[in-house]
């Protein structure tokens, strides 16, 4: 927890395994909530209730707000999926052991929503995936590869629509989303929508007048021989292909950060970043904002990355509108919390999956340039759905 945070806190003591687990069935009862934990699991906010709430990330806030904007703002099916962000009624946040929240009455909250919950085990009923989409693929890099083409790199999504047996209850979902290790977990809920993401991406963490964000893209599998892991992430990192599509990143969110800070430090060379299905090249960058810059500045200069988008901006972002099957809607978009102070944190919602009652969709992309192999980034993205398929795989043996 950040010094600068305390003032929206009235109460402390130190946190408890059984406060983790009615926070987590609280999550299930409020008509709004949501749950972050970042990547290294030091910081967790749990937020319940909603006094106010917004489209869109707003300039000013007055306490903690939680949320997240679309990709691209293109209009989704669903009110989540459109962008949402609440004030919320009760805040309770958990670091270095240590229970905070606004509200002086937690213990009595929490004792009102001890209760021990049955859950059914969820089943798969039915998945329906984008048949025809390495045919749209090689289409994009045929263009691509014309010299003519205006675009030199294309983030191309994909989406899975699967059916389920239950609607899922997030106390289980998190429980789940935990194993998924050096990730962060968010989680957004709006009435019978849920959307989860485990993203290993952070999009801008501000505090104290500081930046550090990252630029994540270039992608190998893992594999659980150490031997052979170690040839695949040396393999990445002399990628050509790879590294040319990181470079793409790197260089977009430098030239963006000049304008809004008065240092910064940007590595040379990237390194690898590993989670548990796939590996990474990742740069991290930091720097200080020049006075009056706000989180809100930031994202809005920042998203969407060539990790997420594409080079340049403007025409990739206008491809993928027009060959995408459906909107993205919070996919790949900014998630995360912002305070009254300029603090806050906003992480990539990749790795994720949205949720109304028994549909769940699933959602992964791929960095297209000029070179790559259809199948290959077919073969990308199927890894890149293992973490969600994975999340489901544990509540069928729940």
């Amino acid at each position: 927890m950040q010094k600068s945070e305390n003032h929206f806190f009235k109460f402390e003591r130190e946190a408890t395994s059984n406060d983790y687990q009615v926070l987590n069935q609280m999550l299930d009862h409020f008509q709004v909530s949501a749950f972050f934990e970042n990547n290294t699991g030091t910081q967790i906010f749990y937020a319940f209730g909603s006094k106010n709430s917004w489209q869109t990330l707003p300039q000013k806030v007055n306490t903690l707000v939680f949320g997240a904007n679309t990709f691209d703002g293109q209009h989704s099916k669903g009110e989540l999926m459109n962008g949402f962000w609440f004030e919320p009624e009760i805040i309770v946040s958990i670091s270095n052991g240590r229970l905070q929240s606004n509200d002086l009455n937690l213990d009595n909250i929490l004792v009102n929503y001890q209760q021990i919950s049955t859950t059914k085990r969820v089943k798969i009923k039915n998945i329906v995936s984008e048949t025809d989409w390495i045919v749209r693929v090689a289409d994009l890099i045929k263009n691509l590869n014309d010299v003519r083409c205006p675009m030199d790199k294309v983030v191309f999504g994909r989406q899975e629509m699967i059916e389920l047996s239950e609607q899922i209850r997030i106390s289980s979902l998190l429980e789940a989303l935990k194993k998924e290790h050096g990730v962060y977990h968010v989680i957004l809920k709006r009435e019978n929508e849920v959307f989860v993401t485990a993203t290993p991406e952070r999009l801008a963490f501000v505090s104290q007048g500081e930046i550090q964000t990252a630029a994540v893209a270039g992608t190998a599998p893992r594999d659980p021989d150490p031997k052979r892991d170690h040839e695949l992430g040396n393999k990445l990192l002399h990628s050509l292909k790879n590294q040319r599509e990181h470079q793409f990143v790197v260089d977009s969110i430098k030239m963006k950060l000049e304008a809004l800070t008065t240092q910064l430090n940007v590595p040379s060379k990237p390194i690898l970043l590993k989670n548990k299905q796939v590996q990474h090249l990742y740069t991290p960058i930091s720097g200080t904002l020049s006075a009056n810059i706000s989180v809100k500045d930031l994202v809005d200069n920042l998203h969407p990355t060539p990790a997420l988008g594409g080079v340049p901006q403007e025409e990739a972002l206008q491809y993928i509108a027009q060959h995408e099957q459906q909107p993205r809607g919070l996919f790949a978009g900014p998630i995360g919390y912002v305070t009254a102070d300029n603090t806050g944190e906003l992480v990539v919602s990749i790795r994720s999956m949205y949720c109304d009652q028994t549909h769940a969709r699933l959602f992964a992309g791929a960095g297209i340039v000029a070179g790559s192999e259809a199948q290959q980034e077919y073969n990308e993205t199927a890894l890149k759905f293992e973490p969600m398929l994975q999340l489901l795989g544990e509540l069928m043996h729940d």
